[in-house]
């Protein structure tokens, strides 16, 4: 399948987007901000690993079945020689009515700057207990995956 000649130049740009697929539920708008090889992957809250594109379309396809919305609760990221890590933690909703979160997750993304501009290159999610979401240590610093 071809890919889109889209170029991101701002890696907030690409964040953003993801979002917003996973909130329309629109799967090739979301793979569009992968990078197309067989090095990428993505571990799922459920500690399922999914490596290569072929795999991310297959293993997101069940993801894309509704809207996924994702309530920033927080964030930070950091840039180095073209490779930018975003953390964060994030409150999960199902339905945009629905004000409580289903549960809550750590998302460490992994962009790196290449001929296409910022693409996802690793995307790792963990589930985190919401007792813990306002403890000192989460709201400190709770590290990259």
């Amino acid at each position: 399948m071809p890919r889109r000649a889209r170029l991101f130049h701002d890696v907030d740009e690409v964040i953003e987007n993801w979002y917003l697929a996973l909130k329309k539920g629109d799967l090739e708008k979301a793979l569009s901000l992968w990078f197309d090889e067989d090095t990428v992957t993505c571990i799922l809250p459920d500690g399922v690993r999914l490596n290569g594109h072929s795999e991310l379309r297959e293993g997101l396809k069940d993801l894309f079945n509704r809207p996924l919305i994702l309530d920033t609760l927080t964030a930070k990221s950091h840039t180095y020689l073209g490779t930018t890590f975003v953390d964060s933690t994030e409150a999960v909703r199902f339905q945009e009515k629905n004000l409580e979160a289903s549960f809550f997750i750590h998302m460490t993304i992994i962009l790196v700057q290449g001929a296409m501009g910022w693409r996802i290159a690793h995307l790792h999610t963990s589930q985190v207990a919401k007792d813990l979401i306002h403890s000192p240590t989460l709201a400190g610093d709770h590290g990259f995956h």
